[in-house]
C-alpha cells in the first residue's frame, strides 16, 4: 500500500519511470539502490521500501573519470544471480540535489516482453531537483517518447523514437504527430488525442509509419500531463512491438495449421478455455457423441451434459487439476451419445501457455476405448505379441513397480535399453530407482514415475539429459502405468539428433542474423532463377519490397540502359550454371538511380546445383569517385596548363619594368644626357614603377583571397562620392584615347549613405572601369548604377572589341587570358578579373558578364548593402584645415633601412620642415618623450625587435595627438585597415611617389602648402 501511494504522488519524472518497460533504478555513488521503477520491483518482487539502501542488483565495475554527470557506459548479457537472468545494462551519471555522482541504471531483459503501463502524474514536485533526470531518461529511455501539445504538435522527442522513425529530431519538433500514423488513421489520431484531454489513460496497438514509408508496430501508453509553463500537454510512450505481432501472425498460422490436423485426426480433441469452458472441438466429436461441435461449443456445462453422473466428479478434478498443475491428467470416464447410449473415453489433458508461460487453456485428446475395455481377453490373448514387441521395439524401455513400502524397483528393461545405453540393464534389477540410477536424484523424475504408476499420469520429457560413470547422453522420455502400481519409461537416444538440430538452429540463426545486418543486398534464386529470398539490404536498394522480389520484378527495377544486357547476362549464367558479375543501375520508385555491383555464383548440393545466391553492393559513390577523379585529373592537368602559363605571364609581367627600371636608371646616372631627355627618362621609370607595383599587388591579392584570408572591413560612406572618384580618376585616360566616358547616376546626385567595405568596393570599380577603357579603342564606356533598400546594382558597359563565346566561360579562372587579348594587353597577368569575382564573393554579391566578340562587354554587379537608419548616421565633419603662416613641422622619420630613410628625407628636405629619424620601435619612442614637439610620424611597419604597430601603441598612451602615417611594404587592404586599427592616422604603401607623400601631408598637416 506504501508503495501506491508513493507512485500516486511520484512527480512527472517518475511517473516517466513506471511508464516505461525497461527496469530502472538510482544509485548512490557506493552503488546503493535510492530509487527502483515499478517494472523493477515487480520484476524483483520487493516493493520499493525494502530495496531503499540495498545493493544494486547487477555486479559491474564502473570507471570513474571526473564529473559522473557526463559519463556513460554499456555492459551487453549481464548476469544478475538475484533476479536469475540476462540483462543488456546502461548506466548514466547522474547528479542533483539529493544524490552526488549517482549512477542510474537502465536494464533491458533479454528474454522480456514488457508491457508498458500506464503514465501518472501528478502537479508540484521539485522540477528543477529532477531537470537532470528527466534529461538522462528521457534520452536514454529504450522507450519512444513523445511529449506533444493540446493540438497535438510534437514539442520533444527522445532518441529511441528518432530510432524507430528514422526522423531526426529537427524534422519532428514544429509537426503534428499523425505524421507517425498512416494517413488512413489521422482522423483516430485526433479522436484519441481528445480522449487524453478528457483525462482518459490510453493503452492501445498502433501501426506506426517511418520517415521512409515503411511501417511497424508499436504499443503505445498515452496520458494527460502537465507541461512545465503549467499548461496541458500529452506523453505518449511506445514500445516497438513488431517482432512480437510478426510472432503472433505466425502463431495464427501456426494455429491454424493445428486446427487443420486437428480437424481431420481420429481422435475427439478439444479445447478448453482458463475457466474451464469447452470452447472449440473438432468433427470427430460427431462420430463419438452424435453431436455436432456447434451443439457441443454451445452446451453451458458440457460435463454436465455429456459425462454420466457417476463420472461428473472425476472429470471436474481432472479438469481443475490440469488447470492448476503444469501437465493434464490421463483419465477414463464414461460419456454418454446423444442417442442415450453411452462408451469409454480414455482422454489425454495438456495445458496450453502463451509466450509469457501464462495459461490459454487445456487441450484433450479423446479415444473410445469401450471395444478394448470389452476386448480384454483378447488382450490377454496377445500378450504374448505385446511381449514381442517390446522385446523387439526399437526404443529403450525400462519398467517399475513400486513395492509395499512406496519405492519405485526397477523389474527390467528391453534389448533395445541394453543398445541404446551401452550396458547390461539386468544389473540393477530389484534395485530402487535412485540406486540404479543415481543421477536421478534431486531431478524430480523418479516422483513423476510414481504419479505415472499410481494415477496413471502420462508423463513425457521431449529432451532429459543424464549424465554419470556409465551413461551419458539426451533421450526423449515417455512414462505411463502399464498396470495398477506399475509403469515403463520408453526412451530413445536424441543426442546426435539434438547436436545436429541445434547445429541447424545455430546456421539459421546466424544466416538470418548475417542478411538483416549485412550491409549489401544478399538474394537466392532457385535452379531455374526465380528469386526465393531478398534481405532488407537488397530491398532498400532495389527499392522493391519483398512479395516484389519474390514475383520477379527486378528486372522492371533496373535502369533502361542496362535491362536487356543484364537480361541476357542472367539467362546464361542460370543456363550454364556459371558465376556472374556486373556493374547496373536500379531506378527506384522515387526517381532515384543507384549503381551497384550485382554478383552470384551457383548454390551446389551434394554437386546439384539447387540455385543461385548472390549479392548487391552499392557502388554509387565509387563510381561518381571515378567520375570526379576524371574530372579532377582534367582538372588539375589544366590547371598545370594555366599556371605554367601564369607563370611565364608573370615572369614577363616583373622583367619588363625591371628593364625599364633599370635601363632608365642608367641613362640618367650616366651623365650623358639632356636635362629634358633626362626628365623623360624619370617619366618613363615611373611608369614602370607603377607596373611593377600592381603586378605585385594584384598577386599578393588573388593569394589572399584564394586562400581565404581577405577579411572585409565595413563602414558607412556615400557610393556617389565614391563611383565619382573611380569616374575621375578614369576620365583622363578617356578623353586622351578619344572615347566618350559617361556616368549615369539614379536621378541625379544620390547622397544615400550605405554600409560595406569601401575599399574592396572601390578595387572591384576600379578593375572593372579600367578594363573597360582599356580594351575600346571607339566608343563610349558607361557606369550606370541604382540603390535600393538592401542593394546596389551597377551596370559598367563598353563598345571594345567584346570577348569570344569559347573564352566567356573561363575569363573568371586564375592566371587565364583569351588569346586575342595577348595582341592588346601589353601590362597584365590575367588576375584583373578573379580578383573582381572573389572580392564581389567576399562582400556578398554577384557578377555576370555578357559579350559579343566585336560588339563590346556589358559586366554586372550586383552588392547586398545596408543603409543604416537615421539615428545610425555618422555626422560628416571636414577636417577644419587652417593654413598657418610661416609653420614649420617637425616629422619623425621611422625607417629601419638606410636607403629609404634617406630617400623620405630628401622628399621633405625640399621644403622647411625639421626632419628627426629613428632606425627602429624603441629610438622612435625615445625621441618622442624627449622632443617637445613632434608634428607627424612615418612610421615603417615591419622592422627588427619592436616592429611599427607596437611602437604605434606604445606612442599613442604618450602623445595621442601626434598624427602617424604607417608607410609599409604590406599593401593589401587587410595591411591598410590593420594599421588603421592599431592607431595610425593614415597609410601608404611602398614603393610611393613623392606627390601622394605631399598630397598625404597637407591633408593630415595642412603643408608643405597648396603650391605642392
Amino acid at each position: 500500500m506504501k508503495m501506491q501511494e508513493h507512485r500516486k504522488s511520484a512527480s512527472g519524472v517518475y511517473g516517466i519511470l513506471d511508464a516505461m518497460d525497461a527496469y530502472v533504478c538510482i544509485t548512490d555513488d557506493k552503488k546503493k539502490i535510492v530509487y527502483a521503477n515499478s517494472a523493477l520491483c515487480k520484476r524483483a518482487g520487493s516493493e520499493l521500501a525494502h530495496l531503499k539502501g540495498k545493493p544494486v542488483f547487477w555486479k559491474l565495475k564502473i570507471p570513474r573519470a571526473g564529473n559522473a554527470g557526463k559519463q556513460k557506459f554499456d555492459f551487453p548479457e549481464i548476469r544478475s544471480e538475484q533476479l536469475i537472468g540476462w540483462f543488456n545494462i546502461t548506466i548514466s551519471g547522474f547528479t542533483d540535489n539529493q544524490i552526488s555522482n549517482g549512477w542510474i541504471w537502465t536494464a533491458i531483459e533479454l528474454a522480456q516482453t514488457a508491457k508498458p503501463e500506464p503514465v501518472r502524474t501528478s502537479p508540484g514536485g521539485n522540477k528543477t531537483a529532477h531537470r537532470d533526470l528527466y534529461q538522462t531518461l528521457f534520452e536514454t529511455s529504450p522507450s519512444g517518447i513523445l511529449l506533444l501539445n493540446e493540438e497535438g504538435i510534437i514539442i520533444d522527442v527522445n532518441q529511441s523514437s528518432c530510432r524507430s522513425t528514422n526522423y531526426t529530431r529537427d524534422e519532428l519538433i514544429g509537426r503534428h504527430v499523425s505524421v507517425l500514423a498512416l494517413p488512413e488513421s489521422a482522423g483516430m489520431v485526433n479522436h484519441n488525442i481528445k480522449k487524453i484531454l478528457s483525462g482518459q489513460l490510453l493503452e492501445h496497438e498502433v501501426t506506426s509509419r517511418r520517415k521512409d514509408g515503411s511501417y511497424y508496430y508499436s504499443l503505445l501508453t498515452e496520458s494527460l500531463v502537465r507541461l512545465p509553463g503549467g499548461e496541458l500537454g500529452i506523453l505518449s510512450v511506445s514500445n516497438d512491438i513488431t517482432e512480437r505481432k510478426m510472432a503472433e501472425l505466425a502463431l495464427r498460422e501456426s494455429e491454424q495449421k493445428f486446427r487443420n490436423i486437428a480437424n481431420y485426426t481420429a481422435n475427439w480433441e478439444s479445447l478448453f478455455n482458463e475457466e474451464g469452458k469447452i470452447i472449440w472441438t473438432n468433427p470427430a466429436a460427431e462420430r463419438f457423441t452424435g453431436y455436432t461441435p456447434e451443439e457441443i461449443t454451445a452446451m453451458p456445462d458440457v460435463i454436465e451434459a455429456l459425462i454420466i453422473e457417476e463420472d461428473r466428479e472425476n472429470a471436474r478434478k481432472i479438469i481443475e487439476e490440469g488447470l492448476r498443475e503444469k501437465t493434464g491428467k490421463d483419465g477414463v470416464i464414461r460419456c454418454r451419445k446423444k442417442d442415450g447410449s453411452w462408451f469409454w473415453l480414455s482422454v489425454s489433458w495438456t495445458q496450453i501457455l502463451d509466450n509469457n508461460g501464462n495459461l490459454i487453456g487445456i487441450r484433450t485428446s479423446g479415444q473410445d476405448i469401450s471395444k478394448r475395455l470389452e476386448a480384454g481377453e483378447a488382450l490377454q490373448r496377445s500378450e504374448n505379441l505385446y511381449r514381442q514387441m517390446i522385446e523387439n521395439a526399437p526404443i529403450g524401455m525400462h519398467f517399475y513397480e513400486l513395492d509395499s513400502e512406496g519405492r519405485l524397483i526397477f523389474t527390467g528393461a528391453n534389448p533395445a535399453a541394453d543398445r541404446i545405453l551401452g550396458l547390461d540393464n539386468s544389473r540393477y534389477t530389484g534395485m530402487e530407482i535412485g540406486k540404479a540410477f543415481p543421477n536421478l536424484k534431486g531431478t524430480g523424475i523418479p516422483e513423476f514415475y510414481k504419479n505415472a504408476a499410481l494415477n496413471n499420469t502420462a508423463w513425457i520429457a521431449e529432451q532429459l539429459d543424464y549424465k554419470d560413470n556409465r551413461i551419458s547422453g539426451a533421450f526423449e522420455v515417455k512414462a505411463f502405468q502399464t498396470a495398477p502400481g506399475k509403469m515403463v519409461a520408453t526412451f530413445s537416444d536424441i543426442t546426435q539428433r539434438k547436436k545436429t538440430e541445434e547445429a541447424l538452429n545455430e546456421s539459421r540463426r546466424l544466416f538470418e542474423a548475417l542478411t538483416r545486418m549485412a550491409p549489401v543486398g544478399i538474394f537466392r534464386t532457385d535452379a531455374a532463377g526465380k528469386t526465393t529470398f531478398v534481405n532488407p539490404k537488397w530491398s532498400a536498394l532495389s527499392g522493391l519490397s519483398f512479395d516484389e522480389a519474390m514475383q520477379d520484378k527486378y528486372l522492371a527495377a533496373i535502369h533502361p540502359d542496362d535491362r536487356n544486357e543484364r537480361m541476357c547476362e542472367w539467362k546464361k549464367a542460370v543456363k550454364q550454371k556459371i558465376p556472374v558479375i556486373s556493374e547496373y543501375r536500379f531506378v527506384r520508385p522515387n526517381g532515384t538511380v543507384i549503381w551497384v555491383q550485382g554478383q552470384a555464383v551457383p548454390e551446389v548440393v551434394d554437386g546439384q546445383v539447387k540455385g543461385f545466391i548472390g549479392t548487391i553492393t552499392d557502388i554509387t559513390e565509387l563510381i561518381e569517385i571515378q567520375h570526379e577523379l576524371i574530372r579532377a585529373k582534367e582538372k588539375a592537368e589544366a590547371s598545370n596548363r594555366l599556371k605554367t602559363t601564369f607563370m611565364k605571364n608573370i615572369s614577363h609581367e616583373i622583367r619588363t619594368p625591371l628593364n625599364g627600371i633599370f635601363g632608365f636608371a642608367q641613362l640618367i646616372g650616366s651623365g650623358e644626357y639632356s636635362e629634358k631627355e633626362n626628365l623623360e627618362f624619370i617619366s618613363f621609370l615611373d611608369k614602370s614603377v607603377s607596373r611593377l607595383t600592381k603586378t605585385i599587388d594584384n598577386i599578393m591579392e588573388i593569394s589572399l583571397l584564394m586562400s581565404g584570408n581577405m577579411v572585409k572591413n565595413e563602414g558607412v560612406f556615400r557610393f556617389s562620392d565614391l563611383v565619382k572618384e573611380v569616374y575621375h580618376d578614369f576620365k583622363p585616360v578617356a578623353r586622351k584615347k578619344g572615347i566618350e566616358f559617361n556616368l549615369l547616376m539614379n536621378g541625379g546626385e544620390n547622397a544615400t549613405l550605405i554600409v560595406t567595405d569601401k575599399a574592396i568596393l572601390k578595387r572591384i570599380l576600379e578593375e572593372v572601369t579600367d578594363n573597360a577603357v582599356k580594351f575600346t579603342e571607339k566608343g563610349e564606356v558607361k557606369i550606370n548604377y541604382t540603390i535600393t533598400e538592401n542593394a546596389i546594382n551597377i551596370e559598367i558597359t563598353d563598345t571594345g572589341i567584346g570577348i569570344s563565346e569559347e573564352y566567356l566561360p573561363l575569363i573568371f579562372e586564375p592566371f587565364m587570358q583569351e588569346n586575342v587579348y595577348s595582341t592588346r594587353i601589353k601590362n597584365s597577368t590575367g588576375l584583373g578579373l578573379s580578383i573582381v569575382q572573389g572580392s564581389t564573393e567576399l562582400l556578398g554579391g554577384k557578377i555576370s558578364v555578357f559579350s559579343k566578340q566585336g560588339s563590346g562587354t556589358s559586366i554586372y554587379l550586383t552588392f547586398p548593402v545596408r543603409i543604416p537608419g537615421k539615428e545610425n548616421q555618422p555626422v560628416s565633419v571636414k577636417p577644419e584645415t587652417v593654413s598657418i603662416s610661416g609653420f614649420i613641422p617637425v616629422i619623425l622619420i621611422v625607417e629601419d633601412e638606410a636607403i629609404n630613410r634617406l630617400f623620405i628625407k630628401k622628399l621633405l628636405s625640399r621644403y622647411n620642415c625639421r626632419i628627426l629619424t629613428a632606425s627602429g620601435g624603441n629610438e622612435a619612442i625615445l625621441l618622442v618623450k624627449e622632443e617637445r614637439r613632434i608634428d607627424l610620424i612615418l612610421m615603417d611597419i615591419k622592422m627588427p625587435g619592436m616592429d611599427g604597430t607596437e611602437a604605434v601603441r606604445q606612442i599613442r598612451q604618450h602623445k595621442p595627438e601626434i598624427k602617424i602615417v604607417a608607410v609599409t611594404a604590406y599593401g593589401s587592404v587587410q595591411d591598410r585597415e590593420k594599421c588603421l586599427e592599431a592607431g595610425c592616422d593614415d597609410y601608404m604603401a611602398k614603393p610611393f611617389h613623392g606627390k601622394d607623400l605631399f598630397n598625404l601631408l597637407q591633408n593630415l598637416i595642412n603643408w608643405p602648402g597648396a603650391e605642392v
